[in-house]
């Protein structure tokens, strides 16, 4: 039965109709964890998920395994897009509350939880720069192949692009990095599993955020968490894929909600000690989420303003500027005195750039731009290009983030709002783009964006490049490819005319 608050009661046929979703849901993360054993990021030593059951199975059918965890994510996009007209995200009133769409992202994401790391590798970097942290080196020195050896069983599961680079992450990350490898002894199964709960919690943490200023900013929190939370980009990139952001938004989003009731406490003359209390808090949460990665430190600014629209002028701006800077540097200096952890993150943020990201407007416009170079004879300019195009595109997006700020200055955008705009065009124009750097915006606008053309776009946005990145996050030879997403298809293909011919059948008996 659906609980919560939904703005109008379901009938009957709707509440069996959402269960059936939520069970099309679990089915498809179920089809996830299963093929994850044999299509996912599997390690290259020590690998745990053969000895699963099926899991020896799925190991030697590695392409039919990436199509049945790409037919679980049709499953969970099918379910999530038809769920969208329950929550009212299709303009209509929500039929379902938010305690019951926080259950059902639970639900789902349990199949995940003892899988193997699904659509990137990237995990295996932060088990070699947690064990590198946890043995006293310097994760900003060198590479985890030459900090730990080529013969290390967690060196030789890193990404090749980063085997020999050193961490671009910050102290909060490979601070926790470093406590899991303590408390798995580096052991890649368990090491894998301790990171995705990490993931979990922050993903939790951010449901509490988003509905927080949702509240706030007077949205539907059911659309809020349907956009922002149940979103199959968390679920197979955040949870699925255990990246890092799912701990960056977490603490930020929190931070963002705790310094804006500061803000409030001071407006509206309440014990001044609680409103700095709880502005001391936020500068220090959102500074640990920048000290994940760094895009994060960009809510500072906005908790920020919200505080200098209060003080007002010139003079507010800047004793806001220099409360959430003092904040900022001792919250700082206080985790890198923690950690152990140098600052060598402060500069060690252009590892990324290496790669061309087809994602990035500013790469695209720079590799084009070669390209007609080179036809018209002027040789091969590409590096150069691509610096300028880079270059100018976050000379742009830095000044559209300081535009957002002076309108949240003003009171011409909510700081909620200003935030999510803003963080959007900073991922449109950064150097490197990958499917799920959306959800720095996303995650925030599903709070303040009321507008359907924003829910309409989410939604395509996730449902499409939920496809677009491999089970085993590897390029794969063409042929390979061609025939995973063949497989997909023609199995999606009997699935829906089973459907139909079950439909078709059941709707005669209830005929005759």
């Amino acid at each position: 039965m659906i609980e919560g608050t939904p703005s109008v009661q379901p009938s009957v046929w709707e509440r069996n109709r959402f269960e059936v979703l939520r069970v099309l849901g679990v089915i498809g993360t179920l089809l996830m964890g299963l093929g994850g054993l044999g299509g996912g990021a599997l390690p290259v030593v020590n690998n745990a998920y053969g000895s699963f059951p099926f899991g020896a199975l799925m190991g030697r059918m590695m392409v039919a395994s990436s199509s049945i965890v790409l037919l679980g994510v049709a499953f969970v996009v099918l379910a999530w897009l038809l769920m969208g007209t329950f929550v009212g995200a299709a303009g209509g009133p929500s039929r379902v509350g938010v305690p019951v769409l926080l259950r059902t992202f639970a639900v789902w994401v349990a199949p995940l939880v003892f899988t193997a790391p699904l659509f990137t590798q990237d995990i295996y970097s932060y088990l070699a720069q947690g064990s590198i942290v946890a043995q006293g080196m310097d994760p900003y020195s060198a590479g985890p192949v030459e900090l730990l050896g080529r013969e290390n069983p967690l060196a030789r599961s890193v990404p090749f692009i980063w085997a020999e680079s050193p961490s671009p992450y910050g102290p909060v990350a490979l601070g926790i990095s470093a406590g899991i490898s303590i408390l798995t002894g580096d052991s890649v199964f368990w090491g894998v599993v301790c990171h995705r709960l990490v993931s979990l919690a922050g993903v939790a943490a951010a449901a509490w955020g988003i509905v927080a200023l949702a509240r706030r900013c007077n949205v539907s929190g059911a659309v809020a968490v349907w956009m922002g939370v149940l979103n199959p980009l968390v679920i197979l990139h955040l949870v699925g894929g255990i990246h890092n952001e799912a701990v960056m938004m977490g603490i930020l989003l929190i931070g963002l909600e705790l310094g804006l009731r500061g803000t409030d406490a001071l407006n509206a003359g309440l014990a001044k000690r609680r409103g700095v209390v709880l502005l001391v808090v936020s500068g220090s949460l959102i500074t640990c989420a920048g000290m994940v990665k760094v895009p994060g430190f960009l809510a500072l600014g906005f908790v920020g303003m919200s505080l200098a629209r209060r003080w007002g002028g010139w003079t507010g701006i800047a004793k806001a500027a220099a409360a959430q800077t003092l904040i900022m540097v001792t919250t700082i200096a206080t985790v890198t005195v923690a950690t152990g952890i140098g600052l060598g993150w402060v500069t060690g943020q252009g590892g990324a750039a290496s790669i061309r990201s087809w994602l990035s407007l500013t790469t695209d416009i720079g590799v084009i731009s070669a390209f007609f170079a080179q036809l018209l004879g002027l040789g091969d300019h590409s590096e150069a290009t691509l610096a300028i195009a880079r270059t100018v595109g976050l000379v742009a997006a830095v000044a559209f983030c300081v535009r957002m700020l002076w309108a949240t200055f003003k009171g011409t955008i909510h700081p909620v709002g200003g935030l999510g705009v803003a963080t959007l065009v900073l991922v449109l124009l950064f150097p490197v783009v990958h499917p799920w750097y959306p959800l720095w915006g996303i995650m925030p606008l599903a709070a303040w964006a009321n507008r359907r053309f924003f829910r309409v776009a989410v939604a395509g946005y996730s449902a499409v490049f939920s496809f677009l990145v491999l089970p085993r996050g590897l390029a794969l030879p063409a042929g390979t490819v061609v025939t995973i997403y063949s497989l997909l298809i023609v199995s999606a293909m009997i699935l829906a005319l089973m459907a139909c011919g079950w439909l078709k059948a059941r709707g005669s008996k209830v005929l005759h």
